[in-house]
């Protein structure tokens, strides 16, 4: 089983007789409204002294039933179990879902879930679909709940003021480059994390050495511009630095792959095949593209000005990787 390791199990944990407290769903991002459901799953299961459970997919399914229509991720699944366990979360079943599991009836999907996970209540957000062309819906749950002892309960959505708090609002808020509105839905900064690979070394020419991060392909990469952030590395120190994060493709030197290259500010050393997270605070301008590079370095001198005052009212969060 996960435990308190962030970790999840990739099959069915099979556990006759240990009853759970059960929610499903893909679950990308753990944003405010995912929180809000998880909570209720949390109390209930304290409130009876059994566990709490997520059951999830993946890769995401319309990764595999309409792959050109596939969202970006909001989060790797690493990440995404780290933050079901932190939000109280005590087992993560991850299901491997391929075109066979797609085919499964409402009624036999629900068989699994009873037969292995034994739940006293099923939690699931309004409009849940599920099974075999999404024809099992929450009433489907409660008619199959009263035949097998458990109890079926949705959970409306959350909202603000704009609206209901979603993971497609989240994507739309990242890839209009807007990371305070993200922060917002999110209940918390947008990361992202990979390994630093050799790039040009054009920005140590520049006067602004960068390291280019290696981003997992079919995760949400905001909007292109210079972003005020914070580097994390992959070391025990778990020291985190003052960054400027730069995604685009440097229009100024003509085409070029997309990149995300971050400056850590006051950094001096070799950071190539480490492990980096960035964490975004707030967008400082929009990509843009130079006449000259004296006039780049001009705006770049900027940008550092303005991310130093961004970053001074502001301190990282915490540091889920160890967790």
């Amino acid at each position: 089983m996960s435990g308190a390791s962030g970790r999840a199990v990739e099959t069915w944990p099979r556990l006759p007789g240990l009853r759970h407290v059960v929610t499903i769903g893909n679950f990308d991002g753990i944003h405010r409204g995912h929180q809000h459901l998880l909570s209720r799953v949390t109390a209930r299961a304290k409130e009876l002294n059994v566990p709490s459970l997520v059951v999830t997919f993946e890769p995401h399914p319309a990764t595999i039933l309409r792959p050109e229509h596939a969202p970006p991720r909001i989060a790797t699944p690493e990440e995404k179990f780290k933050r079901l366990h932190a939000a109280g979360i005590d087992e993560v079943v991850a299901i491997p879902f391929d075109r066979a599991f797609a085919a499964l009836s409402p009624e036999e999907f629900l068989t699994l879930v009873a037969d292995n996970v034994c739940p006293t209540d099923v939690y699931v957000g309004a409009g849940f679909r599920f099974g075999k062309m999404r024809a099992g819906d929450i009433g489907t749950i409660q008619q199959f709940g009263n035949q097998h002892g458990f109890d079926c309960h949705t959970v409306e959505p959350l909202s603000d003021e704009d609206g209901v708090i979603s993971s497609s609002r989240l994507r739309a808020s990242l890839l209009a480059g807007n990371v305070a509105a993200a922060s917002k839905l999110l209940g918390r900064r947008y990361r992202l994390a990979g390994e630093v690979e050799h790039g040009m070394a054009r920005g140590k020419d520049l006067g602004y050495p960068t390291a280019n991060l290696n981003v997992p392909d079919g995760l949400c990469v905001p909007q292109d511009g210079i972003y005020a952030g914070y580097g994390r590395f992959d070391s025990q120190s778990n020291a985190t630095h003052e960054a400027l994060i730069y995604i685009g493709t440097s229009p100024t030197f003509g085409d070029r792959p997309r990149l995300v290259e971050v400056n850590i500010l006051d950094f001096h050393g070799d950071l190539y095949g480490r492990g980096l997270e960035i964490e975004f605070v707030e967008l400082i301008r929009g990509d843009q593209t130079f006449d000259t590079t004296e006039a780049l370095i001009t705006q770049m001198a900027q940008d550092e000005t303005k991310a130093r005052q961004v970053l001074s009212d502001t301190a990282p969060e915490p540091d889920l990787r160890g967790s």
